[in-house]
């Protein structure tokens, strides 16, 4: 399920706590985070279900949180600098497994310097980040907490791959594999309805990379 908080909880109703945003998230300590997501997680898996698509390892900087569509301006983002956000991914991750709960960051290799969204608008492309980005030490911090899953994001990153949107990338997986030694499941974003797809046959889609 994606149960990050704010505008993205799945489930909600008797059972489940109203999840406040990462924005709002971002002001606890790591301390109180970890403890407030190993809560959620405990419902989760009360309900059966053990893999939450979270959390949002994605850097936004301050200067784009007002035009960044996907995560900025959806409160979706843990805050502007690499490393606070490392802090509370980790933080999140080491909650929900003490939960039983598996555990997807995302969008590797970073949805913060974009302006539109996948789920909404074709050609999304970021002009940024790069194969050894500041950006990527949340996804560290994610795979040092021991993160089953890492979820690929569907915009194109001119700067590793300006031919193919990171879920379609060998380029992309090799700086995840290779560059960040992960080592579990790789996951794509949504493949199925979003915009940025639609130009590669269905068919293909499970299978392209």
């Amino acid at each position: 399920a994606d149960q990050e908080g704010g505008r993205v909880q799945r489930l909600s109703g008797p059972g489940f706590a109203t999840i406040p945003p990462a924005s709002e998230q971002a002001t606890w300590t790591p301390v109180e985070l970890e403890a407030r997501a190993q809560e959620w997680g405990t419902e989760l898996a009360a309900a059966g279900v053990l893999l939450n698509l979270a959390p949002v390892a994605d850097v936004v900087p301050a200067d784009k949180v007002a035009t960044n569509e996907p995560i900025g301006r959806l409160g979706r983002g843990f805050g502007p600098t690499p490393e606070g956000v490392a802090e509370r991914v980790a933080a999140v991750v080491n909650g929900l497994h003490a939960a039983g709960v598996a555990t997807s960051a995302k969008h590797f290799p970073n949805l913060g310097q974009v302006v539109g969204n996948t789920d909404f608008t074709a050609g999304v492309t970021d002009t940024v980040t790069t194969r050894d980005d500041p950006a990527l030490a949340p996804y560290r911090a994610a795979i040092a907490a021991g993160t089953e899953t890492v979820m690929l994001s569907t915009a194109r990153y001119a700067l590793i791959d300006p031919d193919a949107p990171a879920a379609f990338s060998p380029a992309v997986v090799a700086m995840l594999r290779e560059g960040l030694g992960f080592a579990g499941v790789v996951v794509s974003d949504d493949l199925g309805v979003a915009a940025a797809v639609q130009d590669v046959p269905a068919g293909e889609r499970a299978v392209r990379l």
